[in-house]
């Protein structure tokens, strides 16, 4: 299993801007710190503002920062809402399966129980772990806020 880079980006937006409370940034220094293209990171913005894990504001200091506390962003929740879909495999969506071993096969449930366990997992964790033990200390300083 592999989350999609879409997933492994929001994770990191929101892990940089937890990094310290009120921090605002830009899409721009988002992108250029992660290397990834402004558009990327614009449309993750866009989709965790959409489920208020960010807020947004316009204008010449307009910037993107938490809209909740670290400790109030469930790792799980995030995952759910980032990823387009978590079938482990092809049977997993049963309008596009093909597979011959439908009918006898037990994959499937094993795979299903081993996804729940992936979540079960997840849920125990907020951002504020992922972040635990702050961020390393000349990061900090040569970032603009």
């Amino acid at each position: 299993m592999e989350l999609t880079a879409f997933t492994d980006y929001s994770l990191r937006v929101l892990m940089y801007l937890a990094r310290e409370e009120g921090l605002q940034s830009s899409i721009d220094e988002l992108a250029e710190y992660y290397g990834v293209s402004r558009h990327h990171i614009a449309k993750i913005s866009g989709r965790l503002a959409k489920a208020g894990y960010l807020k947004n504001s316009r204008g010449k200091n307009g910037g993107v920062s938490l809209a909740l506390p670290p400790e109030d962003i469930n790792l799980a929740e995030v995952v759910r809402c980032t990823e387009p879909h978590f079938n482990l495999v092809e049977c997993f969506s049963s309008e596009e399966s093909s597979c011959l071993l439908n009918n006898c096969c037990r994959l499937k449930g094993i795979l299903y129980g081993a996804r729940a366990q992936f979540f079960k997992h997840l849920q125990k964790y907020t951002l504020a772990d992922a972040v635990a033990g702050g961020w390393p200390k000349d990061e900090l300083s040569s970032q603009t806020h």
